[in-house]
């Protein structure tokens, strides 16, 4: 095996290989990123054994051949070299070293066969549709954020993609993503072919995985089936298994009935959170939101008797409220916010309160308040 290529084109193809690998792992092949050679053509491949990307390139291939050598050895080689080189590489015939040169520089990799290298690229019966890039990016960041990170509901540790019928009759594409204490909600006009898409959890990992292939201007072809999720952006696929489990009916937490609206500057209702949960409690990051007329009072304590609180101006003309909530989740909530605005609407103390974005209507999110 032995051909040359663009350093350029090797390092794009390379970072988002070396992402998917695991940095520790048991299994040694799955440290290694696999070589085909063939056709002027080079495929990189990296996997997990959940997670598969590959991408192709255009190569200068002298002599056909496929070896695995580890991924971020090999990155950090490629991404320190300077820029402009054509890199050389080639197998030795023994077929367990691999020699590297650019410029002025050699370097010597061991290799592992890639007969044990797992494939887990074919998807069956799968749905597939072509959606763009940047506003599956977008909605893919306004949801993730919800998600839990707790082992015991894996369920619930990733995003839930179905298609539904939005508010105004339309059909639309739905990410949603929830971790018990919040809830987040986006959605897409439905991409055509996306009709009979299986409603499937992506895992996080996969979400940030595939957000790093959308761009701009990039159209990602999807493949959905009840196992696997497929996406192609240009020369790079990501393959992924899904989360095996059953989301929640989340309808059943998003307020109808919440009439009690509150609507204050988002940047400055940000900044008074982050100042006053300074002297929240350090375990539950619990604030108070007390509402009176067109006053905002902001307050925490702690158990050093420590306190603070800060006023602001709103838009609220219900009856006076108080709701405690987690600093960390309203400053979650507001980071997703696009517009000037926030739009809070409470129903009582006790009730989930359900916040919009009045510049965004395709998304809403869901906040549990905690006890005062």
């Amino acid at each position: 095996m032995k051909f040359s290529i663009s350093r350029e084109t090797l390092l794009k193809n390379l970072r988002y290989m070396q992402s998917v690998v695991e940095k520790r792992t048991s299994i040694a092949i799955l440290s290694n990123v696999r070589l085909t050679a063939k056709d002027n053509k080079l495929e990189t491949t990296a996997t997990d054994n959940d997670i598969t990307v590959q991408g192709t390139a255009e190569a200068f291939v002298e002599t056909d051949g496929v070896t695995t050598v580890n991924a971020h050895k090999f990155y950090e080689i490629i991404n320190k070299t300077p820029e402009g080189l054509m890199v050389e590489l080639e197998v030795s015939p023994e077929g367990n070293r691999m020699s590297i040169k650019a410029g002025k520089a050699k370097f010597s990799l061991a290799c592992l066969s890639a007969e044990a290298f797992p494939d887990m690229t074919a998807i069956e019966n799968g749905q597939t549709f072509d959606i763009n890039g940047k506003d599956l990016k977008r909605a893919l960041t306004k949801a993730i954020f919800a998600a839990s990170t707790e082992d015991t509901r894996q369920y619930l540790n990733g995003i839930y993609m179905h298609h539904t019928t939005c508010k105004d009759g339309n059909p639309c594409l739905r990410f949603v993503a929830t971790d018990g204490h919040r809830l987040s909600q986006v959605d897409l006009a439905l991409p055509e072919g996306a009709e009979d898409i299986t409603p499937t959890i992506l895992p996080r990992k996969t979400v940030n995985e595939l957000k790093t292939l959308c761009d701009e201007n990039s159209v990602i072809r999807l493949t959905v089936s009840d196992k696997k999720v497929q996406a192609e952006a240009g020369c790079l696929t990501m393959t992924s298994k899904v989360v095996d489990g059953t989301f929640p009916d989340y309808t059943r937490v998003i307020p109808t009935d919440n009439t009690m609206e509150m609507d204050v500057s988002r940047r400055l209702l940000l900044q008074a959170v982050d100042r006053v949960a300074i002297l929240s409690h350090e375990k539950s990051r619990s604030i108070k939101f007390t509402i009176d007329g067109a006053n905002l009072l902001i307050s925490a304590n702690n158990p050093d008797q420590e306190n603070a609180m800060e006023e602001l101006k709103v838009e609220y003309d219900a009856d006076k409220v108080d709701v405690g909530f987690n600093a960390r989740y309203v400053a979650d909530i507001g980071s997703q916010i696009e517009g000037d605005d926030i739009q809070f609407f409470f129903k009582d103390s006790a009730s989930p309160v359900l916040v919009k974005d009045p510049k965004d209507t395709s998304s809403l999110f869901v906040v549990m308040p905690m006890r005062i």
